[in-house]
């Protein structure tokens, strides 16, 4: 950062900070038909999240073998099939990668991100 802050100044850094910021709180990216948003709890807790929100939804949940270590993938049976895996990022840090391959659902993605972030909070007061 001293480096570029020398070469770019003030000015620079200024897009640079916000999106290192937000990584942690709620951001979520978008990219052809999948969207990935970093939550700051263990794997488990999210895991259970969002097993609890397609239970909610009356989704059903089918497991698949995770390609990728000490993580979670997903298929979840709806309108238009979509498949979540729940990934270790950091220490204490989760992200979630929802992929819908039809259309590429937006608010449907986004609204089973509030049903995950409502049911974290509901895990972690007790």
């Amino acid at each position: 950062m001293f480096f570029a802050f020398n070469i770019f100044g003030c000015a620079g850094l200024v897009p640079i900070v916000p999106v290192m910021g937000t990584i942690y709180d709620g951001y979520v990216g978008w990219k052809e038909h999948q969207s990935i948003k970093y939550y700051a709890a263990d794997i488990n807790t999210i895991h259970r999240a969002v097993m609890l929100s397609s239970k909610q939804l009356n989704l059903k949940v089918v497991r698949k073998k995770s390609k990728v270590k000490r993580g979670h993938s997903l298929e979840v049976k709806c309108r238009e099939p979509l498949q979540i895996e729940i990934l270790p990022f950091e220490r204490k840090v989760t992200k979630v990668i929802i992929k819908i391959e039809l259309l590429g659902d937006k608010q449907f993605a986004h609204f089973f991100y509030q049903r995950i972030d409502a049911n974290v909070a509901k895990i972690r007061r007790g």
